[in-house]
């Protein structure tokens, strides 16, 4: 973890709310890993006064570069999609311990929901990079929440997209179609489940991940202000291991291992 100025190189509307920032982040880029984040100080003022933290969205290692995917939701938001290229932000990072890939399992379920891709998208190209085959459950509210999908090689990736306005893909939740798909995969040992979302998706995967005999890894979202685990507040209740916290022992979890209603 290091702390660096990092210059804008890109800013890219996806949809009315949510942006795509790119930023020349060349030690970052070096050393991050899936699942990662970095804490940014957003303006050099006291509103907003605390950093905010942003999963690594993806990494280009050979141009030292990351991006950033952030939904406007606020006054720090906000002023983020002022951004211009040029611009500078302050990053700590990389922070944080992110998915592993030990195990003997070949093909990756991926299940992201809203702004839980995030993540994401860094993730798949590190499970396609190692050989692993990825099966892609993407949830969002509308169509326009669904970018880029086509961009990966279609014979390495199995991709399932559902809409709430039914306007892309199946109309409903998410964890429909993926329930189904495990009601007949449940005892695959080649498989490994990787999970990012709102916490109410999160809560029906974990009980469809009783059901099933491989490893679920979760990425878990919260409202953090350090960053690095000295102001203890992101705890995460784990079911076996107490309060752990969200920013240093994560954000990645075993999910059948969180506690949600702890």
């Amino acid at each position: 973890m290091g702390a660096y100025h990092c210059q804008v190189i890109q800013q890219i509307q996806i949809d009315e709310h949510i942006y795509r920032l790119v930023l020349q982040a060349h030690e970052i880029a070096q050393t991050a890993y899936p699942g990662q984040f970095v804490h940014l100080r957003i303006a050099d003022q006291l509103n907003p006064l605390l950093r905010r933290p942003f999963s690594i969205h993806r990494v280009l290692r050979d141009k030292g570069q990351i991006e950033l995917l952030y939904r406007v939701i606020g006054r720090g938001t906000s002023l983020m999609k002022q951004t211009k290229p040029g611009d500078s932000y302050h990053l700590m990072g990389p922070l944080g311990k992110g998915f592993v890939f030990d195990g003997k399992f070949t093909t990756a379920i991926v299940v992201a929901g809203g702004m839980g891709v995030a993540p994401v998208f860094f993730l798949i190209d590190e499970l396609l990079a190692l050989g692993k085959s990825v099966i892609f459950f993407w949830g969002a509210r509308c169509g326009s929440e669904l970018f880029g999908v086509l961009q990966w090689n279609q014979s390495a990736i199995e991709i399932h997209l559902a809409t709430e306005d039914g306007s892309q893909g199946y109309h409903g939740m998410v964890t429909d179609p993926l329930q189904t798909f495990l009601n007949h995969r449940s005892e695959d040992a080649s498989l490994a489940g990787f999970v990012c979302g709102p916490r109410a998706m999160l809560k029906k995967i974990q009980l469809l991940s009783t059901r099933t005999s491989f490893e679920w890894q979760v990425s878990l979202e919260e409202t953090m202000a350090c960053g690095v685990g000295v102001c203890q507040g992101c705890a995460v209740m784990l079911k076996n291991e107490g309060f752990r916290m969200v920013c240093s022992d994560g954000p990645v979890f075993d999910l059948k291992n969180v506690a949600f209603d702890g």
